[in-house]
């Protein structure tokens, strides 16, 4: 599940969590009328938005270190083998800088980059909000960036 924070500055993110730095992916996105393609190994796909499941209203959002936490339970999904891209597209090369506080920690924080600037950046993790070890490696991750 994705965590969302809001930062007032993120110009120099990057820098204060360089030493967390696990893996950076350079990725191209495919903008359609039709939806989101992606090549992977050579083959194109079509991508559809998904709900993952279900979230309870009441927990949608949360505060860690004064931060409100919002929860996104959207993913995107394999859905078609596709063999030509539509005529109207738009690419889009995002960078993807993966972080993480130690090798075993199920969370990763993302920044995703498009020409220079940040443009997404949230916390990926198997747990649920309420797990101790999520809730300690978000606040973490703020101690260092704030």
């Amino acid at each position: 599940m994705r965590y969302y924070i809001q930062l007032k500055d993120t110009k120099y993110i990057k820098e204060k969590l360089k030493s967390y730095l696990t893996q950076t992916i350079q990725e191209q996105q495919i903008l359609t009328q039709e939806g989101l393609f992606k090549y992977i190994k050579n083959q194109l796909f079509k991508f559809k938005l998904t709900l993952k499941e279900n979230i309870d209203e009441n927990s949608v959002s949360c505060i860690i270190n004064k931060s409100t936490i919002l929860l996104s339970n959207f993913q995107w999904e394999k859905y078609d083998d596709m063999y030509n891209i539509p005529v109207i597209h738009n690419i889009i090369n995002i960078k993807i800088d993966k972080y993480k506080l130690h090798p075993k920690s199920s969370t990763i924080f993302f920044i995703e980059t498009v020409n220079g600037n940040i443009n997404d950046y949230y916390f990926d993790s198997r747990e649920n909000i309420d797990n101790y070890f999520l809730q300690e490696d978000i606040n973490s991750f703020l101690s260092l960036i704030k």
